[in-house]
């Protein structure tokens, strides 16, 4: 897309579209099921979730590392594709080719008061997880229709409504007999085993093992409703014709038929989507003439044409590629961001509650600036183009004003830690305090006990009346009672002093 000259849009006038002047050459739409995930008990790494998953052993050899393309990542800044790379920082798998049973196609469970369901077929071409570093999870499913030569736009539309609702999903079935030598966990032999699938169960079974109650994890959802899309359209002109009438023929059927993003409710509670005007430029951008990008918070699809140029033209064609991995990050890494901020207000929110919330404002404090530093990306490629669809999307999901406030959150967290260290500095200051009194209190009781005990020690050889009355060899009784006398007392002060001692222990220490 990036070799192409930008040509200015200008909104044809007049004419008529109609939808057998075009045909889909080439369509994929992709589901996204975003979760957050905290690891619980000893488990502590959450790069784990990807290990968990590839070697899990009742399913071996379901899942493996997906590697990027060597043009995936293209005209990316260095340290955007340096973030997607380190495994560290992001993992990537996906379900094993074997496991996705392509020789079986897949069609919406027939219907006696519908005919929309009627030869609607459809594969799921890639599954894959993106897990990134704090927590964050998503998960897509890439649906193609069977044969995107007999299918029109509204074909493709039926489709994703029937998909994209997770409460009242379409069911759907094998289309073609499942041939039995894909391997026990597959999505063929998933469907044929359950007769019937909607896109809820299959989450929930590709992710079974994250899901269980004994997993060493814990999944919030983040949608309940609808999956966030994410798709394209090629489409070719029945008919040669001008460029400038085929731009003008283009437009008019995005009019009528970019219809693909945002969801709503028909009167009879089936998913469908609304119609977006392409006039509301700010949920569309045109950067080409035969290209139209569609953004929103529930997704985004991109409609073109082929125009002639090789680059939209071969089979299958370097720009629905170019689609469905550079362009895809620019928009997965925002949606990244957003739902990052969403779980950073939640542990915020759930420390407010927590008996221990200094220790846990102080960790999350900790981990929001490592989510700054680490994939807060003001800009993503060196592509003008690209680099403005990424700013596009981080408007449309709102991340620079969740950012904002999560920053004042920041700031409102390191008032509170900080009136909390002056509180435990002052009741260290008035514990030590305390502490130094007591200390000088049990001198002075120390003294008190051995001044008379010295005093009298050295007053009886001195003094002519004590050593008459102290004195073994001629009254041994008189003086033995008078020195065990001074030992009851010395005894009764010592039992005192050692009694103010322990008070003095089981007094409340300082606050850690």
């Amino acid at each position: 897309m990036d070799h192409h000259v930008s040509s200015p849009w200008v909104r044809p006038t007049g004419g008529k579209s109609e939808g057998r002047e075009w045909c889909v050459a080439e369509s994929w739409t992709k589901f996204i099921f975003p979760f957050l995930f905290d690891p619980t008990g000893v488990h502590d790494g959450r790069g784990e979730l990807a290990e968990f998953l590839i070697h899990d052993p009742k399913r071996p050899g379901s899942w493996t590392e997906s590697d990027f393309g060597p043009r995936e990542l293209d005209n990316m800044l260095p340290y955007v594709r340096q973030y997607l790379k380190l495994p560290k920082n992001h993992r990537r798998i996906a379900l094993n080719r074997e496991c996705l049973g392509q020789a079986s196609g897949f069609r919406f469970t027939t219907s006696a008061t519908s005919e929309d369901y009627d030869q609607l077929g459809f594969d799921i071409s890639e599954v894959v997880l993106n897990i990134f570093f704090n927590g964050v999870a998503c998960l897509s499913l890439e649906i193609r229709p069977r044969t995107p030569e007999h299918v029109s736009v509204k074909d493709i539309e039926l489709i994703n409504a029937r998909l994209a609702s997770l409460a009242n999903g379409a069911a759907f079935e094998l289309d073609t007999p499942w041939a039995g030598d894909t391997p026990e966990f597959s999505v063929a032999a998933i469907c044929q085993s359950q007769q019937t699938m909607t896109i809820k169960k299959l989450i929930d079974t590709l992710l079974e093992p994250v899901l269980r109650p004994s997993a060493p994890w814990s999944v919030t959802p983040m949608v309940d409703r609808f999956l966030p899309i994410y798709g394209a359209i090629l489409l070719s002109p029945s008919q040669e014709a001008p460029i400038d009438e085929l731009d003008e023929r283009f437009y008019q059927f995005a009019q009528h038929h970019l219809t693909i993003l945002r969801k709503t409710f028909t009167p009879n509670n089936i998913s469908t989507f609304s119609e977006i005007h392409l006039e509301d430029s700010a949920h569309h951008y045109v950067p080409y003439h035969n290209v139209i990008h569609s953004q929103s918070l529930d997704g985004g699809f991109i409609l073109a044409y082929d125009n002639g140029l090789p680059h939209f033209s071969r089979s299958p064609s370097p720009a629905m590629e170019s689609f469905r991995t550079n362009y895809f990050f620019m928009m997965l890494i925002p949606y990244h961001q957003r739902l990052s901020i969403l779980r950073y207000a939640m542990a915020a929110a759930n420390a407010g509650l927590s008996p221990e919330r200094g220790s846990e404002l102080r960790r999350l404090r900790e981990e929001i600036y490592d989510f700054t530093s680490r994939c807060y990306f003001s800009e993503a490629s060196v592509s003008e183009e690209r680099n403005h669809i990424y700013d596009r999307w981080q408007q449309e999901f709102h991340v620079v004003r969740m950012y904002n406030e999560l920053k004042e959150e920041v700031h409102d967290i390191d008032n509170y830690l900080a009136d909390l260290e002056r509180e435990r500095e002052n009741e260290l200051r008035d514990q030590t305090s305390k502490r130094d009194s007591r200390n000088m209190q049990l001198f002075a009781v120390i003294t008190l006990v051995f001044l008379p005990v010295s005093l009298l020690l050295v007053a009886i050889p001195a003094i002519p009346i004590l050593n008459r009355w102290i004195n073994f060899a001629t009254h041994p009784l008189r003086s033995g009672f008078i020195i065990l006398a001074m030992v009851g007392v010395v005894i009764l002060l010592l039992g005192l002093m050692f009694r103010y001692l322990k008070y003095a222990r089981s007094m409340p220490k300082p606050l850690e």
